[in-house]
C-alpha cells in the first residue's frame, strides 16, 4: 500500500500537537480553580457558620447584585477607569523609561529617585492625590495610573539600559538613522521586558483603583465591596470578590499569552 508523502501527512499531526499544547496550558489553571471552589465549599460546610457563605450562596448574591442597575453602573465605571489608567501608565511609562534608559546620565540621575518613590507604600501617598485632585473620578484614575506607572517606568528604563552598547556603537559608526535604530535594535531588545512589565502592572493598576475606591469614593466596585463590609454581608462580600477575580483573570491571561509570544519571538 502506498503511503502519503511527508509533506501531506505532516499537517494532520500539527493541529493535534497544537491541541495538546493548548490543553497543557488551559487544563492546569482549570484544575486549580475547581480545587479552590471545592476547598471553599468544604470549608463552609465544615465550619457550619451563619457568616461564612458557600460558593452557591455567594453566586446567588452576586447575581442579585448584578440585577441592580446601580451595581452594574459601578462595575462599568471601574472597568472604564481601569482600562484608561492601565493604557496610560503603560504608554507613558514605556516611552519615558526608554527615552531615559538610552541616556546613561539621566538614567543614573533619575532612576534612584523613582526607586525610592516606589519603595514607599502607595496608600501613604493617596492623601496627596485627594488634596490636589479631590474626591472623585480624577483622583481614582490618577492613583491607579500612579500605581502602575512607576513600576512600568522602571522596567522600561532597565530594559533600555540593558541594550547591548556594542550594537548601539556599531549603529552609530554605520550612521544608522534614529528611527531605524529604534526599530531594528532597541525595540527587539526591550519588547520581552515590556511585555512582562505590562502583565505585572495591570494587577497594580487594578489594586490602586480598588484602594482608591475603598478609601474615598462614592462609586466603583471597591466602594461596593467596602459598603458590603460595613454592613457585614458576607455573601455579597464573597460574591464581589469573585467578580473582581473574574474581571482580572481574562486580561491577565491575555497579557500572559502576549508575553509568551513576544518572549518566544525575541528571547527572554
Amino acid at each position: 500500500m502506498a503511503t502519503l508523502p511527508p509533506t501531506i501527512a505532516a499537517p494532520a499531526v500539527a493541529p493535534r500537537r497544537r491541541g495538546v499544547h493548548t490543553a497543557r496550558r488551559v487544563v492546569p489553571p482549570l484544575v486549580v480553580a475547581v480545587l479552590a471552589v471545592v476547598i471553599w465549599w468544604v470549608s463552609a460546610v465544615v465550619a457550619d457558620s451563619l457568616i461564612f457563605p458557600t460558593p452557591l450562596e455567594a453566586m446567588r448574591s452576586l447575581v442579585a447584585d448584578l440585577g441592580n442597575p446601580d451595581f452594574r453602573a459601578n462595575v462599568l465605571d471601574s472597568l472604564r477607569i481601569l482600562v484608561l489608567a492601565f493604557l496610560g501608565s503603560t504608554i507613558v511609562g514605556s516611552l519615558l523609561g526608554l527615552a531615559l534608559g538610552l541616556t546613561p546620565f539621566w538614567a543614573r540621575t533619575v532612576v534612584p529617585i523613582f526607586y525610592a518613590i516606589n519603595s514607599i507604600p502607595k496608600i501613604v501617598l493617596y492623601p496627596i492625590f485627594l488634596s490636589f485632585l479631590g474626591i472623585g473620578e480624577l483622583s481614582r484614575a490618577g492613583f491607579a495610573f500612579y500605581a502602575a506607572f512607576i513600576p512600568m517606568f522602571l522596567v522600561a528604563v532597565e530594559s533600555a539600559a540593558s541594550v547591548q552598547r556594542i550594537h548601539l556603537k556599531m549603529a552609530a559608526s554605520l550612521q544608522v538613522s534614529w528611527p531605524r535604530l529604534v526599530r531594528q535594535i532597541v525595540v527587539p531588545s526591550v519588547l520581552p521586558s515590556l511585555a512582562t512589565g505590562m502583565r505585572m502592572t495591570f494587577g497594580l493598576a487594578f489594586l490602586g483603583l480598588l484602594l482608591a475606591e475603598m478609601f474615598s469614593a462614592s462609586s466603583g466596585i471597591g466602594y461596593e465591596l467596602l459598603r458590603n463590609v460595613s454592613l457585614i454581608r458576607m455573601e455579597n462580600i464573597m460574591g464581589t470578590v469573585v467578580l473582581i477575580l473574574v474581571m482580572a483573570l481574562p486580561p491577565t491571561m491575555a497579557l500572559q499569552w502576549l508575553e509568551n509570544r513576544v518572549t518566544s519571538k525575541y528571547g527572554g
